[in-house]
């Protein structure tokens, strides 16, 4: 039996992240979403803090949730919760009949790029997820735990964090530091970082100017005396752990999701900008989440839409009035808005490189032809590539506010399968064995020698100790032996 495994996940309260700048930085679709944000803001506020609202916020309210739908609700009333195992419970229910045997939690550490409303210090999160969610569920959710640079930065520095004033406390948390000891004691398998916070994978001297115009913004001036250089040594600290430790990294890549400013993906999250990351530590595993793809078309359509994109983005971006643009020059050719060619082309030069679908819209039926149209191009112009490199993701609870975000895995599998473009093997790939590929949850292997198994050892190591009987898909892991 082939494991399914959703490597995309997240059970984060409304509490444990700075909910204001979270929910006014995403991108909404529609107007009025955007335009109501602050009112829904409010009200997720006042439920986190348990009060009660009065007739006037009542009926803000259900104006508010009556323009951006149940989807909204669905997802408000998630935030609110204060129990992050319930949360859990309801990404396990609402995908029962997938019978998806791993879930696996994304955490992302906000706090240092937007102004501080967040009340729950990020290791106290993660000693939450351990104590709430990996123990209690006995193998069935093992998370990946967040890496912030510009907190690591301010941890050697002796600054104060975010919250505090500049005579305050010093940080008191080493971010690399709390990762590791996640990794080594508290059933953890990898490590997420979020680069269009204002960071990128390497080469940070090139978008000095942004960063610093986002700590100015946000009231945090200590901060932007970091340089560029400082980013990218704290960086290159965590690529080194996790390559001689066989940890897997996370990282956000789509023109969508939580921007420090409007289009801030462009500057610090392009996946041209892993390339150095990945001749440098070619051992590491890294996974570009959401496969770099916005639109359905994207793949098919690259080379037409380029000429629109570009002076789009640039009317965007001016309007919005953020920091200008970093030359993406500096990591080789011209800037591109074509992330998914982009991603599909890595793939043949990085081994250990994946990709996973999170958050596509397959739900809406009018999709599925156009991913059927891209993944046949795509493997078309890639043979045999996708196919070994593809992860299954769902992306919980973000994605609860989608019509029929239930279907999400019948709906890829009509995408790959019933469109005759994966083979039944390949199929069983991408729901779950590449996933353990990339986790590195593989036993040892004479025949496959540069094969990652030092999850697998801690893994085994973590039940012992905490005395849980090896999950189904675990022993189905032990048992592999293709490759």
């Amino acid at each position: 039996m082939t494991p399914v495994i959703d490597v995309h996940a997240h059970v984060f309260r409304g509490r444990d992240i700075p909910l204001k700048g979270y929910l006014l930085s995403r991108r909404y679709p529609e107007w009025y979403i955007r335009v109501l944000a602050p009112v829904i803001f409010t009200v997720l506020e006042a439920a986190i803090r348990g009060e009660s609202h009065g007739w006037i916020a009542n009926l803000v309210k259900q104006i508010a949730f009556a323009y951006t739908g149940k989807g909204y609700r669905h997802w408000a009333d998630i935030l609110s919760l204060g129990d992050m195992e319930e949360i859990t419970r309801q990404m396990i229910s609402a995908f029962k009949k997938d019978r998806i045997e791993l879930f696996v939690p994304l955490m992302v550490d906000f706090e240092y790029w937007f102004k501080h409303t967040k009340r729950l210090p990020i290791v106290e999160q993660i000693d939450s997820m351990y104590r709430d969610v990996v123990l209690p569920f006995k193998g069935r959710v093992h998370p990946f735990a967040p890496f912030d640079p510009a907190r690591e930065l301010a941890y050697r520095a002796g600054l104060p964090g975010p919250g505090d004033g500049d005579g305050g406390p010093k940080e008191k948390y080493s971010s690399l530091e709390a990762a590791k000891e996640a990794v080594r004691n508290k059933g953890f398998i990898g490590i997420k970082v979020y680069n269009a916070l204002g960071y990128r994978p390497l080469g940070n001297a090139v978008v000095d100017g942004q960063r610093r115009s986002i700590f100015l913004r946000n009231g945090m001036r200590r901060y932007a005396a970091f340089t560029g250089a400082q980013f990218d040594e704290v960086l290159s600290d965590l690529y080194r752990y996790c390559e001689r430790e066989e940890v897997p990294i996370t990282g956000h890549c789509t023109h969508d999701g939580i921007e420090a400013y409007p289009r801030a993906s462009f500057d610090f999250g392009s996946p041209r900008y892993w390339s150095t990351v990945l001749e440098r530590y070619p051992r590491l595993h890294v996974n570009l989440a959401h496969f770099g793809w916005s639109r359905p078309e994207e793949y098919s359509t690259a080379p037409r839409r380029y000429f629109y994109d570009r002076p789009w983005q640039a009317i965007q971006r001016r309007i919005a009035g953020s920091p200008g643009r970093a030359s993406d020059t500096s990591a080789g050719g011209e800037p591109s808005v074509h992330w998914v060619r982009e991603i599909a082309e890595m793939l043949t030069r990085y081994p250990n490189l994946y990709v996973d679908v999170a958050h596509h819209p397959v739900t809406d039926e009018r999709n599925i032809p156009k991913y059927q149209a891209a993944y046949a191009a795509m493997c078309r112009d890639y043979p045999g590539i996708i196919q070994q490199r593809l992860l299954f993701g769902i992306d919980w609870h973000v994605i609860a506010r989608v019509e029929n975000y239930a279907e999400f895995r019948d709906d890829y599998r009509q995408v790959l399968e019933e469109g005759k473009i994966f083979s039944k093997n390949e199929m069983r790939d991408f729901m779950g064995w590449n996933a353990l590929r990339f986790l590195g949850i593989l036993p040892p292997s004479r025949k496959a020698k540069g094969r990652w198994s030092k999850n697998w050892k801690r893994l085994k190591s973590f039940y012992r100790k905490n005395r849980i009987w090896q999950p189904k898909w675990f022993r189905e892991a032990s048992l592999y032996k293709g490759e």
